[in-house]
């Protein structure tokens, strides 16, 4: 072993050795435990596969100037688009307005006869307990075939609907030609999650494909939502969001057609940004009670599946107790946290900066800022995180330290690490300081 090798050893055991002493010093930090949970889904856009991030939030996430639609436009523009993803057919299904940045108005609704949308924001309805969002479509005939004709992106496209006692048969066309027959009923039980996969021949993710849902029965047929996928690489996102809802309503959907929709999006992140409602909005244990019990109905379904609590911008102090219920979740349930809250002063300072679109909304400058700020604490969390993990085993460990030494003792390509084109000791300082962050 040569004195370059060993003193590498030795600043190595230095620093892992003393990683951690400190990691709760912070009563409420920006961020915490992200490197972990974005290595999944960054290892699969850094290597150019398909990585599907989903998001569970309420009004925030779900409006057409929020951060998450930032967010996704980096991402595709960083990694290329896969689609569209999970997209309710409900109101805020598209927007086609000049300054919209939200769901693409490729979901353009040409309601036909026969049609019922779900509200997109409070309670849960009975329908709404087997969507993940609660929201839903349903169409069936009244004085005429009823139908529904939607355009969708990419070259796949996934019907989600529902199967139940009572349910009625649904035509799906397909550029004006009849695809499916497809009846929903089932003879006893609860409603169950379904899929229907329909290969469009789209040349991309950004073409268009006209679909018609049609029902002749007087038995209603209940569609929750479009996925749009495409064979491209990059990323898929899944809007799972309803305004005016936090955690108790999101509790109501802990059902296993919820359960199994959830599990096809494979989705490799899940970042859940929910505020308080109703109950909730005065009682912070119970709102942390009910969050964590969120969390675990996700966990127990998506045990693959990295989780991330992100905090709303502070738009009124009472967001403040939140964020310290949603850190305590989140130690507790081992999921990442970001600190939204703690970013600026209040209400004030963020609208004098043009951020706030009324009491609790961003604006497009506000959204275009949260969707930076969260897509650049992301990216970090994962350059840390590919390095860390040098072995590609998706754990932070002495094993990671072992392959390192290795490769940089064999001066192996993979050493350098700073990707500088020389394996040197500024690797190693790289190396200790991603090794570092991602154990916290």
């Amino acid at each position: 072993m040569n004195a370059r090798t060993k003193l590498a050893i030795s600043c190595v055991l230095s620093v892992v050795c003393n990683i951690g002493s400190d990691a709760f010093a912070q009563t409420r930090p920006l961020v915490e435990d992200l490197p972990r949970q974005v290595l999944p889904l960054f290892r699969e856009l850094e290597s150019g596969q398909v990585g599907s991030l989903g998001i569970v939030g309420d009004s925030v996430s779900l409006l057409n100037r929020s951060y998450n639609w930032h967010l996704r436009g980096r991402f595709w523009a960083d990694y290329g688009s896969s689609g569209d993803g999970y997209l309710a057919l409900a109101k805020f299904a598209g927007d086609c307005g000049a300054n919209s940045v939200g769901p693409r108005c490729g979901l353009g609704l040409i309601y036909g006869p026969g049609s019922t949308f779900s509200e997109d924001t409070g309670p849960f309805d009975a329908a709404g307990e087997s969507a993940p969002d609660g929201m839903w479509f349903q169409i069936e005939r009244i004085i005429a075939p009823g139908y529904t004709t939607f355009q969708a992106f990419g070259r796949e496209v996934i019907v989600h609907y529902i199967r139940q006692v009572g349910g009625g048969v649904m035509e799906i066309e397909v550029a004006d030609t009849l695809f499916a027959t497809i009846d929903t009923a089932i003879p006893a039980g609860q409603p169950q999650h379904a899929r229907l996969v329909i290969d469009t021949g789209a040349s991309g993710p950004d073409v268009l494909t006209s679909i018609r849902i049609r029902n002749e029965g007087v038995q209603p047929v209940q569609v929750n939502a479009f996925e749009m996928r495409d064979a491209s690489p990059g990323l898929r996102y899944h809007r799972l969001a309803r305004g005016g809802a936090g955690p108790l309503q999101f509790l109501a959907s802990r059902t296993d057609a919820v359960a199994d929709c959830l599990r096809s999006l494979d989705m490799q992140l899940l970042i859940i940004m929910l505020d308080a409602s109703g109950a909730e909005l005065n009682n912070v244990a119970f709102y942390e009670s009910n969050l964590d019990q969120l969390v675990a109905f996700y966990q127990a379904q998506l045990p693959s599946t990295k989780i991330i609590l992100m905090t709303h911008h502070p738009f009124r102090p009472l967001i403040g107790p939140q964020a310290d219920a949603i850190l305590r979740v989140a130690r507790a349930r081992g999921t990442g946290y970001i600190n939204l809250f703690d970013l600026f002063s209040g209400y004030d300072e963020m609208n004098a900066l043009g951020f706030m679109n009324g009491v609790v909304h961003l604006s497009n400058a506000g959204g275009a800022w949260f969707g930076q700020y969260i897509y650049g604490v992301l990216r970090t969390a994962a350059a840390d995180a590919l390095i860390a993990d040098f072995n590609s085993d998706g754990m932070f460990d002495f094993f990671d330290v072992q392959a390192f030494l290795a490769a940089f003792a064999a001066n192996h390509p993979s050493a350098d690490v700073n990707n500088d084109g020389v394996i040197d000791f500024f690797d190693v300082q790289r190396f200790l300081a991603a090794f570092s962050q991602a154990l916290g």
